[in-house]
């Protein structure tokens, strides 16, 4: 098992600033893809389910108290939606999670926001990494 805040950081510096939402929707579909090849968690990251959704326990927080994450505001006016990005070097993963980790992030972004929820939500393997809310 790898610590949670880590992936987190791997995957925003893979992909660069990307909003919460499509965040959560990778971290998750990492871990799903992880517990059907691995038969085991990847992270501690707590996914909270609700009807049709989900969001991971304390991710705002994280945030925040973390200076190596950076919210960028987005601005409705002009079209620009929020995100976060990590500005400073992440510990690297074991090689054997990073190829994974690597080829799942390249797939979660080949799948729009809400599919890529649906995926996630309809999954029957999403029941063994959530709490319901």
């Amino acid at each position: 098992m790898i610590d949670g805040k880590a992936l987190m950081a791997y995957v925003l510096k893979k992909t660069g600033c990307i909003h919460p939402f499509r965040l959560s929707r990778i971290l998750a579909f990492i871990e799903i893809e992880w517990l059907k090849d691995k038969g085991e968690r990847l992270t501690e990251i707590k996914y909270v389910r609700g009807p049709g959704a989900f969001y991971i326990e304390g991710l705002k927080e994280t945030i925040e108290e973390d200076p190596c994450f950076n919210k960028i505001e987005g601005d409705p006016k002009i079209g620009r939606r929020g995100c976060i990005e990590y500005r400073c070097e992440p510990s690297s993963l074991p090689k054997e999670i990073e190829g994974f980790v690597n080829e799942k992030i390249e797939k979660a972004l080949g799948f729009e926001e809400q599919r890529l929820n649906e995926i996630i939500v309809n999954n029957e393997l999403f029941e063994r990494i959530s709490l319901p809310g």
